[in-house]
């Protein structure tokens, strides 16, 4: 049984991977554009942003272990899953964003883009060091790096709540009317659904190196760490969506959260305001790239034999190091409609878990192959690359496709009509498929 620190600890290394940059970014802007309609639309954003993740937390410890996510599906399609996963949440996105952001609040105000490379070598050497002793992550985000990071956000949170930079503005765009529907589609966007079947391979081997053995007390402590999560990251969003509601008595009209966060802490605590601020993307940032790349190497070294976690862990940084110099940009445009393709067929494998008793084999495979035409759909729309007359077309008859998810409807009838005929014919995915 666990101690009631290291509970705590593993709790505040949950809520540490998910706090990346852009979860620092997105509320306050949310909160600038809903104004007087925060309420409603922060309301949205945890519903979807928080209670989202939480849940796929939720169903990786009913299943006990991300891995098992995926065992209802044949196993190259299993392992092209999680290696696609791992790619886009891994060096050719996640960490080189994280590396490039880092840098934007921390550094850049002060020296430009002139310390970029040592900065990218440095940060990158920081996650290597974190992430080589994966047994040792708890004591690393949980009792280390997370309480400082805490520190910083409850006291921009304490200054943000007694001492307001003003009053709360007007609602604008699609707040004004639809608020708590725009907070849905915002907190969706995050995308950490995604993460959380990622981390689950980090949070059940950090249990275990705390000499949990049993199936069941793991998945006990795994729903204890996504209350923790849930609790503390929904706290610091509605801080700084707070923050971004009583920006609008600076006079500026901010484009991203990142700006409204600069000016909050440069009016309360001038130059230094600024150094705090780069301080708490830094360690955002790290605490995230350690995650994702705990996670990646975690899975490499469990599926391929001659892959080692230490050589996967030292590959991975060395790839996002190259790409966060030289190529963000161009590979951004490639692996953001991925991402955005991936996160449907995730969600569609944490509502397959809990059936797959039930389902047989081919209706597994109908409602994955559904939730990735239509997240296909849905990446091309929130891109701009969906042609005019198709647009126009789903526009019109796909439920949802305005909010971004228009795979959601198709997806569940799917999945309901493959779970009807799998009881009406008894067949069921095979035990050996399901337990492997």
């Amino acid at each position: 049984m666990l101690s009631v620190r290291n509970i705590a600890a593993l709790g505040f290394m949950t809520f540490a991977m998910y706090l990346g940059a852009g979860n620092l970014i997105f509320p306050p802007f949310l909160g600038y554009q809903a104004g007087e309609h925060l309420l409603e639309g922060m309301s949205g954003f945890l519903l979807s942003g928080v209670g989202l993740p939480a849940l796929a937390l939720i169903m990786v410890a009913l299943v006990q272990g991300s891995d098992n996510l995926t065992a209802v599906l044949p196993r190259p399609l299993a392992t092209s899953f999680w290696i696609m996963v791992f790619i886009v949440i891994g060096p050719a996105f996640v960490i080189p964003r994280a590396i490039t952001v880092a840098y934007q609040f921390s550094f850049a105000p002060f020296v430009g883009d002139a310390a970029l490379i040592p900065f990218s070598i440095l940060f990158c050497l920081a996650t290597v060091l974190f992430s080589l002793y994966p047994g040792k992550l708890v004591d690393t985000l949980g009792k280390w790096l997370t309480p400082a990071l805490l520190s910083i956000l409850v006291v921009m949170a304490v200054v943000a709540w007694w001492f307001p930079a003003g009053a709360m503005g007007e609602a604008t765009g699609p707040y004004v009317s639809g608020a708590f529907a725009e907070g849905i589609t915002q907190g969706y966007m995050t995308m950490d659904a995604l993460g959380s079947i990622g981390f689950g391979w980090v949070i059940f081997r950090a249990i275990q190196s705390m000499g949990v053995s049993c199936p069941k007390a793991t998945a006990k402590y795994t729903l204890m760490a996504a209350v923790m999560y849930a609790s503390a990251m929904a706290l610091v969003y509605v801080s700084l969506a707070y923050i971004g509601a009583t920006s609008v008595s600076f006079s500026t009209e901010f484009t991203n959260g990142g700006e409204i966060l600069t000016a909050f802490t440069t009016h309360h605590f001038g130059v230094f305001g600024t150094m705090l601020l780069g301080v708490v993307m830094v360690l955002a940032c790290l605490t995230t790239a350690i995650g994702v790349t705990t996670a990646g190497s975690e899975f490499y070294s469990r599926t391929f034999h001659k892959v080692s976690y230490r050589g996967s862990v030292w590959v991975t940084m060395l790839v996002a190091a190259l790409v966060a110099n030289i190529g963000l940009d161009q590979l951004l445009a490639i692996t953001l409609p991925a991402v955005v393709a991936l996160h449907p067929v995730a969600i569609a494998l944490l509502m397959i878990a809990p059936l797959r008793r039930v389902l047989a084999t081919s209706g597994v495979l109908a409602t994955v192959a559904t939730a990735l035409v239509f997240g296909g759909m849905d990446a091309l729309h929130i891109l701009g690359s969906m042609p005019e007359a198709m647009d126009a077309v789903l526009s019109r008859e796909l439920p949802l496709y305005g909010y971004y998810a228009g795979w959601i409807v198709p997806t569940v009838a799917v999945l309901a009509v493959s779970g009807l005929l799998g009881l009406l014919s008894g067949q069921r995915v095979s035990d050996a498929v399901a337990e492997r």
